[in-house]
């Protein structure tokens, strides 16, 4: 028996005596483990021998990505893990900048576009395609051999449906009554535990069946159009594993070059920058593609929005470095990107939230397969879905969409494409094409490795000579 003045005090987990303790002790009642002084907080939450979150990425991505790629995957899987490589983006807004062209060069990088544009010209001489630059004389309708659809507001839902149709089924009716025969329900075969529904989940969340697809989509091809004359960026040969020095302003008074993912510049070359468009950037932050859309010396009307301020502050840090003074032709602003309805865009760029495949695996910090992030990664691809829409909603008549994401998974990227197109098609009278980019492949085939397998967009895949992306790009075009 413990002192009166140890009184013990059943907390239902942990008995705590009031006071004169220091030190744990066996528990008299024998009901826990020990006894622990007031005040003191012991932490519940430890979990021995639980995987790092790094480790439940990696073998989401051993069970459903392994299956896409198959014999490519263990060289992707080690690309992923190893240091990724980058490319400095030249800043044109720098005085000095062919100082820092020169300095890049130097350093024994070369500029990718150089190169590009010479791959292109081959690459239209051997298909017998001649450049224009004007754009399509076809009507935006000949684009699409969709029918018609009525407006919603005259659709007669009174209408009379033929009996004789073959594709209409007899209505099932409920069966109902008290007296009704057990016969008439269907027999329940298993019984699913949380667990095995959650897996299941998972498994439809991160999965694209292409066999499934109901709604038509159409994919057409356009002229290749002219690579950005403005926009320069450089990287080290393939193989070539060297870093490049962190920049300083020692060349002007902004910094010289910005370092990011070259397969990040992919979605700003396929959206075709032209004089006069109006830009969105609908998910703008942290601003490695805003910068690049600047730095094609294109943008006369460019709107960025995010719905996060720490994300934006980002953007707006970059801009004071490498710009300078926010540029009067460029707003930034909070705004959840799902919201927007209204059409007053010529080109949007929609970079949306991701698996982010590289951090994952790396970082264990704001990790997306964190267990109390599961429902949020859940919930991307329709997340995902919504800011597409949205985007194309955004978009005018006869302009473009872009549409990207930093993932290998396919749910994510021509899944969603094709979700976003089911959507607009049932529940709206907007009408949209798929670009055909895959001029990319041969334009870029000395730097980048794409998959050949995707439906929609392009993908690139990292290795270790070019250990570049995981990046998706999908082009779409607004008919009506």
């Amino acid at each position: 028996m413990f002192p009166l003045y140890m009184r013990i005090i059943s907390t239902g987990t942990v008995c705590t005596y009031a006071r004169y303790s220091c030190v744990c002790l066996p528990c008299p009642c024998k009901q826990v483990d020990y006894i622990q002084r007031r005040g003191y907080k012991k932490k519940w939450a430890k979990n021995e021998g639980s995987k790092p979150h790094t480790v439940h990425a990696l073998n989401h991505m051993e069970a459903f990505y392994k299956p896409v790629f198959k014999e490519r995957w263990p060289s992707i899987r080690i690309s992923l893990l190893t240091t990724s490589k980058y490319c400095a983006l030249l800043n044109n807004y720098n005085s000095e900048n062919e100082k820092v062209e020169k300095y890049l060069t130097d350093l024994g990088t070369y500029n990718v576009m150089e190169k590009a544009k010479l791959a292109r010209a081959k690459y239209l001489e051997k298909e017998n395609q001649q450049i224009v630059t004007e754009q399509s004389s076809l009507p935006l309708e000949s684009l699409i051999d969709f029918p018609k659809r009525l407006p919603h507001s005259e659709v007669d839902e009174n209408d009379d449906v033929n009996d004789d149709d073959e594709d209409v089924k007899e209505e099932i009716q409920p069966v109902v009554g008290k007296n009704t025969s057990l016969y008439d329900f269907i027999p329940t075969k298993r019984v699913y535990t949380d667990k095995e529904l959650l897996q299941q989940h998972i498994a439809r969340v991160a999965t694209f069946d292409d066999s499934l697809l109901e709604v038509p989509v159409k994919v057409i091809q356009e002229q290749v159009p002219e690579l950005p004359e403005d926009l320069k960026f450089f990287v080290y040969p393939k193989g070539d594993i060297s870093k490049f020095p962190n920049p300083k302003m020692k060349h002007g008074n902004l910094l010289g070059y910005y370092m990011m993912d070259a397969a990040s510049l992919l979605p700003v070359i396929a959206l075709d920058l032209q004089e006069n468009d109006s830009v969105l950037d609908l998910c703008a932050a942290p601003g490695g593609k805003t910068l690049a859309m600047l730095q094609t010396l294109k943008t006369e009307n460019l709107t960025c929005i995010d719905e996060s301020w720490s994300r934006l502050s980002r953007l707006k840090d970059i801009s004071k470095w490498y710009i300078g003074e926010t540029p009067s032709s460029m707003s930034v602003s909070k705004t959840d990107g799902k919201l927007l309805e209204d059409p007053f865009y010529n080109k949007v760029l929609v970079d949306v939230p991701c698996n982010t495949d590289r951090h994952v695996l790396i970082s264990e910090d704001n990790n997306l397969f964190k267990p109390g992030r599961m429902e949020e990664r859940l919930e991307l691809p329709t997340e995902q879905m919504e800011l597409l829409v949205a985007g194309i909603k955004s978009c005018k008549p006869g302009g473009t969409v872009v549409y990207s994401t930093c993932t290998l998974s396919p749910a994510q990227n021509d899944g969603v494409v094709h979700a976003a197109m089911d959507h607009l098609w049932k529940e709206t009278d907007i009408d949209t094409v798929v670009i055909d980019i895959s001029y990319l492949r041969p334009i870029f085939k000395d730097i980048f490795t794409f998959f050949p397998k995707t439906k929609y967009g392009q993908l690139v895949l990292p290795t270790l000579s070019s250990n570049f992306g995981p990046m998706y790009i999908c082009k779409i075009k607004r008919i009506r």
